[in-house]
């Protein structure tokens, strides 16, 4: 199955191409970054769901909107606009659910989920383990912070080097580029941690990378 995720900022759809890997890794994520792409996939097709951002690069998110009813392709609007009429206009347009920017991943998967259970024809499994370390979630993390923190969760306990990092939240463009940015947002996940009084904490070992663990018994 396909998701076409229309969303111009790399961070993002990173975040939401997680969540949807989340539900199920078999599904298919296809990236658009405005609006003539996005007319062009869904004309491709077979397009099963998409989530559309409304501030793309060339247009307002809602011009796609009448192609995918056309298609009879579910959607969901994704934006930082949070007046209800912009709640209102993309609910009256036709989309399942309307996602605030910034989201928590867990959310946007839950939502997800939802959107997907209640569609005729499409399905998500519900028998994955919960990711330890759920005790984050009640933390005020950026969307970066929750992308490591979400990563360094999938590998609990193991090392994750930082160049599984790096691409997990930048891609591979970032391995050149976001070694330092990684640096800080680590330490800046430390901290909040630390200030949270989490049971969890986050180590690392030179030449071998990171790891997510409990307080009690981490390394130095």
């Amino acid at each position: 199955m396909t998701i076409l995720v229309v969303e111009d900022e790399q961070t993002d759809f990173l975040l939401i191409k997680h969540a949807i890997e989340q539900l199920n890794d078999a599904y298919t994520v296809l990236h658009a970054e405005g609006c003539r792409e996005a007319v062009r996939a869904i004309h491709e097709g077979p397009v099963a769901l998409a989530l559309v951002d409304i501030l793309l690069p060339d247009g307002d998110g809602h011009k796609i909107t009448a192609h995918l009813k056309n298609h009879d392709i579910p959607f969901v609007m994704v934006s930082s606009k949070s007046m209800p009429e912009n709640v209102v206009r993309s609910l009256k347009s036709g989309a399942e659910d309307y996602i605030r920017k910034p989201f928590d991943i867990e959310e946007l998967a839950a939502r997800l989920e939802c959107v997907l259970r209640r569609t005729p024809g499409l399905s998500v499994a519900t028998d994955a383990e919960p990711l330890p370390g759920a005790d984050v979630l009640r933390i005020d993390f950026t969307p970066i912070e929750h992308r490591l923190l979400h990563r360094l969760r999938l590998g609990y306990g193991t090392y994750i080097t930082s160049e599984e990092l790096i691409e997990a939240v930048w891609g591979r463009a970032g391995l050149e580029t976001a070694k330092g940015a990684l640096r800080t947002y680590i330490s800046h996940i430390r901290k909040k941690l630390t200030q949270a009084e989490s049971p969890l904490a986050i180590v690392s070992k030179w030449g071998r990378g990171y790891r997510l663990t409990d307080a009690d018994g981490s390394e130095a």
